[in-house]
């Protein structure tokens, strides 16, 4: 825990900084973001501000949903496995930005033969690092490439599906090569005899290049995955501060409550 925010010199203008214990981000530590970004970025009820965000669920606590619906900031949820074509940062900023804070930490070792870049380091890095990749024309391509500023609904073509397609493919057999297979099978394993005589030429299956294709790779199923996994609740695109969403939300924060309750009064009941 950094108590005396040493983790902090140098770092870009503005930052904050919340510790956590773990190392990654919940739902407190994003609630104290959400209210960092709402005084810079100031919505009002007739200038509103649109936060578009992956579905963790750091970003679906109810504290969250409350704040941003009281200070008018609307929050979209992008669908499952889509941020490396959905996520701005992801397509044009991570890149850049990753190379010059390579070339800066070069340069930083240059200047300091004989000793390590620390924790204590990092900050000021992270700052020279984002001063030069944080540029406007990165920003606004990022936007535009998604299609999401300027809106482009026809930014994704059928391609781009066709990988997630591929795992729902149905392998169809035919009852033919049913028999062909069945048929080499019986004579891949001779009966034992005491005759000498050859065996006939057997007549040879035709089989394409997809089907032999097709036997040494098969496409993978992904239905029999999911039957085999636990069930859940299949997650999508939402928004995060609509009413039925926080109404959901308020429903399982009950059900964990009253679960919560059960589970402590039967260990006081076992302690008597």
């Amino acid at each position: 825990m950094d108590k005396n925010g040493r983790l902090m010199i140098g770092a870009p203008p503005d930052s904050i900084a919340t510790p956590q214990e773990s190392g990654w981000m919940n739902g407190e530590v994003f609630f104290q973001w959400l209210q960092h970004f709402k005084q810079h970025v100031q919505p009002t009820e007739t200038n509103p501000v649109l936060l578009i965000l992956d579905g963790h669920a750091s970003h679906k606590e109810l504290a969250v949903i409350k704040y941003a619906r009281n200070h008018h900031i609307h929050m979209l949820s992008t669908p499952p496995h889509t941020t490396h074509k959905l996520q701005p940062l992801d397509r044009t900023f991570f890149k850049p930005f990753k190379s010059v804070f390579a070339t800066a930490s070069s340069a930083w070792m240059k200047r300091n033969p004989a000793a390590r870049i620390t924790d204590y380091d990092i900050a000021a890095l992270v700052d020279e690092a984002f001063s030069r990749a944080a540029r406007l024309d990165i920003a606004q391509n990022g936007f535009k490439c998604t299609g999401i500023y300027p809106f482009n609904p026809e930014i994704f073509t059928d391609i781009d599906f066709l990988p997630s397609m591929m795992t729902d493919v149905m392998q169809e057999v035919s009852s033919k090569e049913n028999m062909a297979n069945q048929f080499s099978v019986a004579h891949s394993s001779p009966v034992p005899s005491t005759s000498h005589a050859l065996p006939a030429n057997e007549p040879e299956s035709s089989t394409s290049s997809t089907d032999i294709l097709k036997q040494l790779s098969p496409f993978p199923d992904a239905s029999k995955e999911r039957s085999l996994k636990r069930a859940r609740k299949t997650q999508r695109s939402e928004i995060i501060k609509s009413s039925p969403y926080k109404k959901d939300i308020e429903e399982r924060q009950k059900s964990r409550d009253r679960k919560a309750k059960k589970k402590q009064k039967s260990k006081g009941t076992k302690k008597m």
